[in-house]
């Protein structure tokens, strides 16, 4: 057994002093944060069908219609829905490097609870101008931008290197789970409290999240109070220099001109594209495609969610172990990437071509294209903490500044095509979709890597040791 593997062995915490150990709070409560924060992206798009429609109410007995409370047009309604990605984008690599510097936990806390706060006022903002709420939408998108670079900030001094699968993504799993109690919440809160009652309820819990994240969660085992010594030892033995390396001046040239870094950047273009298109484009494809209800839309539409929320949690848990049992980081990356990423080619395209008739046929192959995806999340996303832990966040902030282009890209293209909700229009939206996860995955399969980078230390840090490097490059192999 190599220096690397006895260090990365997870203690026996049977005679710990905290139980369950720090680093499973920690990741339950990102979990939660990430739901937070996907929930609160997502609401409007909930509410936004219901602030514009007309209003049936009774009186005496009788039904009447009442106008509704805006008179936004479809192309009003673009605008205040995609103006959040447009401060989204701008935060990313701002995102990287403050939470490099002041430490992940914090920006995350500070993220999700002005997130929350500024959601509060989305009813306000709303009813005194639409300019008003373009300009909310603009700051909530820049303070949530910050999170997933904070994310991987958080794990780069949390997850021993191979529980870093297992750890890393419950945030990317609690982003769908966002998505799931959006999707049923917003209509229930719309429907018998009223519209404004989402944002307040989302925004609350955002706050409250961030409130109970800063009492229970510190930026380092290091500075963490209720952690056990046999934890403590664990982790920060097994990270060694990366836990001092956040001083070190960011090599930007070296960051640019790696090839396992564009790698990342394409599979993330990639996964986000599709990812955007399907959360847009999906419930126009089950309501106006294969004439399904509001109501079994909306189900249909949360489906695939359920199944990849399922499958990222124990896609990281599954990479892990054949990371500590069978296979080198790089080959379990690729093969996870792979897996999820080939679903999405498969699947959407074979759904184009179901009569609209065999409705459930279509829900199933869109099922299983979006829930089988989510083993890309152990392939791609996680692999910024391989290739430069120290450094992760940064990489994040870049390769999620590309990701956000193809999530503003993907929808506007998708709705230039469809314009009639023809069975040949979606079968384009879908051949493209392929086309773009088909590339995307094959330079990913080409070019990763699971190796720390020589540049990944800096100058003032350590590097690797002949027999680290010896074990990496026999693993390689």
């Amino acid at each position: 057994m190599t220096e690397d593997k006895k260090i990365t062995q997870s203690p026996s915490l049977g005679n710990a002093k905290y139980f369950p150990p720090m680093r499973y709070i920690v990741a339950t409560m990102s979990f939660l944060g990430f739901a937070n924060i996907y929930a609160m992206r997502v609401n409007l798009s909930m509410a936004i069908a219901v602030m514009v429609a007309n209003q049936t109410i009774i009186h005496d007995g009788m039904e009447a219609q009442e106008p509704a409370e805006f008179s936004w047009n479809t192309k009003v309604q673009g605008l205040i829905l995609s103006a959040f990605y447009y401060g989204y984008i701008i935060t990313q690599l701002p995102g990287g490097v403050l939470a490099r510097k002041f430490g992940g936990a914090t920006i995350l806390g500070l993220s999700v609870g002005t997130s929350g706060a500024l959601t509060m006022l989305t009813p306000l903002a709303a009813r005194a101008h639409v300019g008003v709420l373009i300009a909310l939408r603009v700051a909530i998108g820049m303070a949530e931008g910050f999170v997933y670079p904070a994310g991987h900030a958080l794990w780069s001094q949390w997850a021993p290197p191979l529980e870093r699968s297992k750890l890393a993504t419950f945030n990317p799993a609690g982003s769908r789970l966002g998505i799931i109690i959006s999707m049923y919440l917003s209509g229930y809160l719309a429907y018998n409290i009223g519209w404004s009652s989402i944002f307040y309820v989302f925004g609350t819990s955002g706050v409250l999240w961030a409130v109970i994240w800063f009492a229970l969660v510190r930026n380092s085992p290091s500075k963490q109070p209720c952690i056990s010594v046999k934890e403590l030892e664990y982790i920060e033995g097994s990270l060694r220099s990366d836990l001092h390396a956040k001083d070190v001046a960011i090599p930007w040239k070296s960051i640019f001109t790696s090839l396992p870094l564009w790698a990342i950047m394409f599979a993330h273009f990639t996964q986000t594209w599709g990812l955007y298109t399907m959360m847009s484009e999906l419930p126009l494809y089950f309501n106006q495609r294969l004439h399904l209800d509001l109501k079994k839309t909306s189900v249909a539409s949360a489906l695939p969610y359920v199944l990849v929320l399922l499958v990222i949690i124990s896609g990281g848990q599954l990479a892990d172990y054949l990371r500590s049992h069978f296979f080198s980081t790089r080959t379990v990356r690729k093969i996870f990437n792979t897996i999820g990423f080939v679903p999405m080619v498969i699947f959407p395209i074979a759904a184009g071509f179901i009569k609209e008739a065999d409705h459930t046929t279509a829900i199933m192959m869109m099922i299983l294209g979006i829930g089988l995806n989510g083993f890309a999340e152990s392939g791609f996303l996680v692999n910024p903490l391989d290739i430069a832990p120290a450094l992760a966040s940064v990489l994040l902030g870049v390769t999620n500044t590309a990701a956000t282009l193809s999530g503003i890209i993907s929808p506007t293209l998708s709705g230039f095509i469809v314009q009639h909700h023809s069975a040949e229009e979606w079968r384009m939206v879908f051949y493209i979709n392929g086309i773009v996860y088909l590339a995307g995955g094959t330079f990913y399969l080409l070019f990763a890597s699971g190796e720390k980078q020589l540049w990944a230390n800096g100058t003032i840090c350590d590097k690797l040791s002949d027999i680290e490097l010896t074990a990496h490059e026999s693993k390689e192999e």
